[in-house]
């Protein structure tokens, strides 16, 4: 039963309510367009590489990313990984007189693939005081990716990853930030669960910067293009409220196998050339920029103490997209 379930696993106690009804929506819309063992896939920037894009890995992985994704959406300062709290146009008067801060919002994700195209809708979730409303007031982003274009790599267990084919270094505050969405869903432990996010960078310093979302989700139900919600009560502070991933739990050797060879390395949470930022339910982000100029943006995910998911997307100096690998890593 949801007792029983909650006490089994913590990471998803912020996703129950006792008020689980299903309700209509009314939306306030914006869109964009975006032009055991590990199983990997990587393309490189001129298309070669990796395993080829074919017919059944495409419908594996439609099956798997298709659905109804509830969760929370928490928002981190590129620089320092600090958690930001909601800006106070979101939250209702009454919250601030009772003292009440959500730390995230409550969200939906409707994912499906039609032909080569993926389509993401997202629904912010707006807190109310009214919890039991016949309507919950939403917020909708529209998303779709072409799977076939370079700096877009999908992969049979439903994670995905879109990275510009392109970046160069800012001039102007007022530049384009570049950014990278991935979805690492777990293949090891509960792939129920996945985690999405959406990382921008600097290219010239190497380093996050802005603000990055996360969001931490369970599949609900098969694709209902969100059409129904859980309602929004912002009671719940969200996954991102809790206590971050130490460092000690991901510092160390790593071994891994990413679907060409076995190799293993040292997270050097340490390293002046990284950028580790820690988070809370094991999730972490790395950039690193060598002396050379090359670039690595990766997030991870333990799943246990001693698994952990990874997605490692690589730019050259010159800042062109080289590929993108998946990997299951077990501490060495």
């Amino acid at each position: 039963d949801l007792e029983l379930k909650e006490q089994q696993d913590d990471r998803v106690r912020w996703w129950w309510s006792e008020a689980a009804s299903r309700r209509w929506v009314r939306r306030r819309s914006s869109s964009a367009t975006h032009g055991g063992d590990v199983q990997a896939r990587t393309r490189a920037a001129d298309g070669s590489g990796g395993s080829p894009g074919s017919a059944t890995l495409l419908e594996d992985f439609g099956k798997m990313v298709r659905g109804e994704w509830i969760g929370h959406e928490c928002s981190f300062e590129g620089a320092t990984g600090k958690l930001e709290g909601l800006p106070d146009g979101y939250i209702p008067e009454e919250f601030l007189q009772w003292g009440v801060e959500p730390k995230g919002f409550e969200s939906n994700h409707s994912s499906i693939l039609r032909g080569d195209t993926l389509y993401r809708k997202h629904l912010r979730i707006i807190p109310t005081v009214d919890h039991f409303s016949d309507h919950t007031d939403v917020e909708e982003e529209n998303f779709r990716h072409d799977v076939n274009q370079n700096g877009f790599d999908y992969f049979d267990c439903g994670s995905y990853v879109f990275a510009p084919q392109k970046v160069v270094i800012r001039k102007k505050s007022l530049d384009a930030v570049p950014k990278v969405e991935i979805c690492l869903r777990d293949s090891i432990v509960n792939n129920d669960y996945r985690i999405v996010a959406v990382l921008r960078f600097d290219f010239g310093t190497g380093k996050f910067i802005k603000s990055l979302q996360i969001f931490q989700e369970k599949f609900d139900m098969d694709y209902a293009d969100g059409q129904f919600v859980e309602p929004g009560s912002g009671f719940r502070s969200g996954w991102g409220a809790a206590e971050v991933l130490s460092e000690e739990k991901l510092h160390g050797r790593w071994r891994s196998h990413d679907g060409r060879e076995e190799s293993v390395r040292h997270v050097d949470v340490k390293d002046d050339k990284t950028q580790v930022l820690l988070f809370p339910s094991g999730i972490h982000a790395m950039a690193t920029k060598t002396d050379s100029g090359e670039m690595a943006i990766e997030l991870g995910w333990m799943v246990d103490d001693n698994t952990r998911l990874a997605m490692r997307t690589k730019y050259s100096s010159n800042g062109d997209f080289e590929e993108s690998t998946k990997l299951v890593e077990k501490r060495d």
